[in-house]
């Protein structure tokens, strides 16, 4: 469950948190408007993620999950 569900998310959300930058300028497209919160929406919804892991695995978010800059590293 930890690679097949938790880890493959996290890879996708992560994945498409740098992707966000090509859109950061469309503000209106024709009849589609940009959400202007896409990068928080996808970057909190990465968050919320690598948090279920925690807490699925029992241990508690390290230093890095505030947002710091740090990274996360799990050796199963």
């Amino acid at each position: 469950m930890i690679r097949t569900t938790y880890l493959a998310n996290l890879t996708t959300l992560e994945t498409a948190i740098p992707g966000t930058s090509a859109n950061l300028d469309t503000d209106q497209a024709a009849v589609w408007t940009h959400n202007k919160r896409e990068l928080a929406d996808r970057d909190a919804l990465f968050s919320n993620w690598r948090l279920k892991l925690c807490q699925f695995l029992g241990v508690p978010p390290g230093p890095a999950y505030s947002g710091s800059g740090g990274s996360m590293q799990l050796v199963v």
